[in-house]
């Protein structure tokens, strides 16, 4: 031992900047996530599903799983109740069952690349929503940044090809966005208290309610047959429809929900509303993989446009002033 030379441990130097760093790869994988989800779901519609059942599977389904997390851990759901009632009620109506049944009624009016153009506007609602309602301005680079990353968005969902809009397709299309930019703004609340597994799993329930009544009195129709009516086929199998269902209800909305609350509560609504344009680049890929539908080489290069939109937003955070 070198005299005079102390053996204590170091001080983390940049501790900000590894919890931002934890956020992005949490951010990341929640994007994936999200983004496996339409390749899961349309091989359960393809097989005899509706859109709306689905759903349904999928936000019950992940309800069941995060409600038996929380009876086991029991990370105090009522106290979060009293203390957090409304938030999480909103959170259920908005960011679980609103994108979706939003998103789907758009679809009736419009093609799907439309539709998911105009819910993808979310992210900018956010950035809109910090700058003016919170008054913090993002960095000049997250808004470079924003710009590429819509801009790769509009190649990868190609609306040129589309049919001139609806008006009834444009206000779904614009719900589903105020709602998608609803999930991260509510999971991003100054001083929320209430833990991220008690988040997803009231919000769960809540929009398993939602889409349930909705299904039960008509609006949406709710068909789930097992067996299904045809194959289940993922990347040229027939996987069945308990592993389709169990991917989409455990991959892309147990670990997607849950990741993407941890990342948005690090690296803020902002940037992580960016990050989340990858749930395109995700969704492209997967398809090409397990449904065999190749990208176009413009959708190709509108990925690549997202990746460096995101890359950009990576400036040192200063709250969400510098997101």
């Amino acid at each position: 031992m070198t005299p005079g030379r102390s053996t204590a441990p170091l001080p983390d130097a940049d501790p900000a900047g590894r919890a931002t760093q934890v956020g992005l790869a949490f951010a990341v994988v929640s994007a994936v996530s999200f983004g496996l989800s339409g390749p899961f779901a349309k091989a359960l519609i393809d097989a005899g599903w509706s859109s709306a059942g689905a759903a349904f599977v999928r936000i019950g389904g992940s309800a069941v799983v995060v409600l038996v997390l929380l009876a086991v851990t029991r990370p105090g759901v009522l106290a979060a109740l009293r203390a957090d009632a409304p938030a999480l009620l909103l959170y259920g109506l908005m960011a679980m069952a609103g994108v979706q049944v939003a998103f789907f009624n758009a679809v009736r009016y419009m093609p799907v690349s439309i539709a998911l153009l105009l819910e993808y506007l979310g992210p900018v609602l956010v950035i809109a929503w910090v700058w003016v309602v919170r008054r913090q301005p993002p960095s000049r680079r997250t808004l470079a940044g924003a710009a590429v990353a819509i801009a790769g968005l509009l190649l990868v969902v190609q609306i040129w090809s589309g049919t001139a809009v609806p008006p009834a397709g444009l206000a779904w299309g614009l719900v589903a966005a105020v709602c998608q930019a609803s999930y991260f703004l509510l999971a991003d609340r100054a001083g929320a208290a209430t833990p991220p597994l008690v988040l997803a799993g009231v919000g769960m329930a809540v929009g398993t309610v939602v889409v349930g009544v909705l299904g039960v009195v008509g609006l949406l129709p709710l068909v789930v047959t097992t067996p299904p009516d045809g194959p289940v086929v993922l990347a040229g199998a027939d996987v069945g429809w308990v592993v389709a269902a169990g991917l989409l209800v455990l991959v892309s909305t147990v670990v997607a929900y849950l990741t993407g609350v941890l990342a948005i509560r690090r690296i803020g609504a902002a940037r992580g509303s960016l990050v989340a344009l990858l749930e395109v680049v995700t969704s492209a890929v997967a398809s090409w993989l397990l449904l065999g539908e190749v990208p176009a080489a413009v959708q190709l290069a509108g990925g690549v446009l997202i990746l460096a939109g995101v890359a950009l937003t990576r400036s040192r955070p200063a709250g969400l002033a510098e997101p």
